[in-house]
């Protein structure tokens, strides 16, 4: 039996130094956003409370130009990526 589950990511995703991306992560983990990294220079971030996607927009710009003010040497860009919808198979291993 296979199970799948369905959600739908209105995640954005920020480019970011690759120096400066786990100190990005802590600093969005600890404003209560999902974030993940992705590649060298890329992080994935997601606000669960917000309320739609131009909330979680704004939350992410707020949160990624109080980082920045904070750390005036890395520069960090928000990517306009249209919301995607991710599937996730759980598959029981063969016998």
């Amino acid at each position: 039996m296979t199970s799948t589950t369905v959600s739908l990511n209105c995640g954005m995703r920020i480019q970011v130094p690759t120096d400066a991306k786990e100190d990005l992560l802590e600093f969005l983990c600890g404003a209560e956003c999902r974030a993940e990294i992705v590649d060298d220079e890329t992080v994935d971030v997601d606000i669960p409370a917000a309320l739609g996607e131009e909330q979680a927009r704004m939350e992410v710009d707020l949160y990624l130009k109080t980082w920045q003010a904070n750390r005036p040497d890395f520069e960090a860009h928000l990517l306009f990526d249209p919301p995607r919808s991710r599937v996730a198979e759980d598959t029981p291993a063969a016998d």
